[in-house]
């Protein structure tokens, strides 16, 4: 199944460095990476000091500080393997006693991507239904203690690859951020953009070993992590990180300048897309980032040094293709699915592909609903009966304004549903009718309309 491209989002701890796959120098002076919960709980100040500095290449696993697994070594030349163990293995040994430790190799420049939004037991219907993904609740195993997790194996793999399979090798955008850097006190609901690439290479699923051939009715799993190859290396050719150190190190020289007047922020509206330490980021997401790395990367100009002329113009490529990418109707398929077509999504993919790039796919989805069997494959097709055909056919046009409208914004199926279904406007107090949308669409930026 083909998804919409889109791009990704990944959570790093601060690193004093340069995420290069080594110890931090001063791993006791660093206290931003203690904002992770797993870092903040397990960091051994004593022990990472007495390895400061060292390559992860030469040492053991035993010695490598527990930030290796928050990627902290996304910039690393080199590869290594990491021996992972189920967490649920030492404290429910009934139900997971038999998973083995499992080795997960790190390619050189690369990350592996968790996204833990996706591997919720709560939202895994939602996505089964916003995909059409074959997720069953009934596969989740009774593990005799609750757990907000999703444990199966096919479950966990049907929604791994589907989060993965919205990234386009060589096309989608990779954002690296932190949640604290030790220059900005405080970034409030924004995240602090570290580096942008753009993806090059995505691992498939990884099952777990087991201790025992014979797994009849016994659950297995999948790890979650998804290695993401980048782009960015050291010379900045294809992608870059932002001159955190080198300002940093100007303000110690110079204590007018202010190291937090270059920081690059993800967008004040799109936390949800950076959050969950690995999320799928949209094109107007995408789009804000890079012009808040090209802000950045303009005033780093005229007092750090750098390739940053070279950057900016990567960030100028990059913005173009993704304004072409975005295209007219970004949230064509979140309106569809307001509409009332549960596949809206495809379908809305369907349409694009027939009418190409930066075109108006409207005339088209008219026919789409008029006559699907005509304009969609068979499997689409179903989706949409005579009671959407005859609905279609008698809207009003006032209503038909409006989905074009929504359509027009990167909106969430949630959002377009609040926006179009007047129940669900007035449920969340969005007190406007649809020709005052239609009027001055800000109102409902004003409104409550949520992530």
């Amino acid at each position: 199944m083909t998804f919409a491209k889109k791009h990704i989002s990944i959570r790093v701890p601060w690193h004093d460095t340069g995420w290069d796959g080594c110890v931090c120098a001063n791993p006791r002076l660093n206290g931003s990476c203690l904002k992770l919960n797993r870092i903040g709980q397990e960091r051994n100040d004593a022990a990472e000091e007495a390895v400061a500095g060292q390559s992860l290449a030469d040492l053991p696993q035993e010695k490598w500080p527990c930030c290796v697994a928050e990627r902290v070594a996304f910039m690393s030349p080199f590869d290594y393997t990491r021996i992972a163990n189920h967490p649920y293995k030492r404290t429910s040994e009934e139900s997971h006693g038999h998973f083995a430790p499992t080795a997960l190799r790190h390619p050189a420049y690369s990350a592996p991507a968790v996204p833990f939004a996706w591997m919720l037991r709560e939202d895994m219907e939602k996505f089964g239904e916003t995909y059409g993904l074959d997720v069953q609740a009934e596969r989740e195993p009774d593990l005799g203690f609750p757990t907000q997790w999703i444990q199966n194996r096919d479950n966990q793999k049907v929604l791994l690859d589907c989060f993965c399979n919205h990234l386009k090798p060589e096309q989608s955008l990779c954002f690296f951020y932190a949640k604290q850097v030790p220059f900005v006190e405080d970034a409030g609901a924004r995240r602090i953009l570290i580096g942008i690439g753009r993806v090059l290479h995505v691992s498939p699923c990884v099952e777990y070993e087991y201790t025992t051939k014979n797994l009849k009715g016994k659950l297995r799993s999948v790890l979650w992590e998804r290695m993401v190859q980048h782009s960015i290396r050291p010379d900045f050719k294809d992608g870059f990180l932002l001159p955190y150190y080198a300002a940093m190190e100007m303000a110690v020289d110079d204590p007018d300048f202010d190291p937090a007047s270059i920081a690059a922020f993800s967008p004040d509206d799109r936390l949800l897309e950076f959050s969950h330490a690995s999320q799928l980021v949209t094109h107007d997401a995408a789009i804000a980032s890079l012009l808040s790395c090209a802000e950045s990367l303009r005033k780093a100009r005229g007092v750090l040094s750098g390739p940053w002329d070279r950057c900016l113009t990567w960030i100028d490529h990059r913005v173009s293709e993704l304004w072409k990418a975005r295209g007219p109707c970004p949230g064509l398929g979140a309106a569809l699915c307001a509409f009332g077509i549960d596949l809206g999504t495809f379908v809305a993919r369907s349409a694009f592909g027939k009418v190409g790039e930066n075109a108006d796919p409207w005339p088209l989805v008219d026919q789409v609903l008029r006559e699907p069997k005509k304009n969609l494959p068979s499997d689409l097709a179903r989706g949409i009966g005579a009671t959407i055909q005859a609905k279609w056919k008698r809207l009003p046009s006032e209503r038909r304004a409006l989905l074009n409208l929504i359509s027009r914004f990167e909106l969430s199926r949630d959002q377009a549903t609040v926006i179009y279904v007047q129940e669900e406007r007035k449920a969340a107090n969005i007190d406007c009718s649809d020709q005052a949308i239609l009027d001055n669409p800000y109102l409902l930026y004003r409104g409550k309309l949520g992530t």
